[in-house]
């Protein structure tokens, strides 16, 4: 709701520019893949600091990821490409980022569909393994910021490491007698 609200304002100040589709657009994927960060360090604080609050909002997060995963997708097809929908498939096969971020899309529908309590009882410990998917939904992310960027390689730079650094910290390698051991 908070993010609707920026949003409003951010149109009655023409905070948008001259192309607000594509403003909001790009306002949508940033807070999806925000959130999705913020979702995968949830574990890692939780090691790092003992914090067990955080588990409590990771299903939460998770939804809010696709919710704005969702928002992100529908504002592209709404502004970028006006409803034509004979448009799409030649969008993705051209363009590789759309592949990407439209399959990275894909992957969060049965993560979403699964994350309530009754699905993690039926699909038990399989549940665990499906949703360790989200780890290649956020390098898929990662990509699709990178791939799009023709200038200003910094932020989507900065992105990618960070999604390195909390996908490399559920590795956690260390040194043991000459052999790369994972760590519990």
């Amino acid at each position: 709701m908070l993010a609707q609200v920026v949003a409003l304002q951010m149109g009655d100040y023409d905070i948008l520019g001259p192309e607000p589709g594509k403003a909001i657009t790009w306002f949508t994927g940033e807070w999806a893949f925000n959130i999705l960060l913020l979702t995968l360090a949830i574990s890692p604080l939780r090691s790092w600091f003992g914090w067990k609050w955080p588990m409590a909002h990771r299903r939460m997060l998770g939804l809010f990821v696709m919710f704005y995963a969702t928002l992100h997708l529908l504002s592209y097809i709404a502004f970028l490409l006006a409803w034509e929908w004979g448009d799409i498939g030649s969008e993705l096969i051209e363009r590789p980022y759309l592949t990407l971020g439209f399959l990275a899309w894909l992957l969060l529908i049965p993560l979403s569909i699964t994350s309530t309590k009754g699905w993690q009882r039926r699909l038990r410990r399989k549940w665990k393994s499906m949703h360790k998917v989200i780890y290649l939904i956020a390098i898929l992310c990662a990509v699709h910021y990178l791939l799009q960027i023709r200038s200003n390689w910094f932020e989507p730079s900065l992105y990618a490491f960070v999604t390195l650094v909390l996908l490399g910290q559920r590795l956690s390698w260390v040194k043991f007698k000459g052999f790369f051991v994972r760590s519990v």
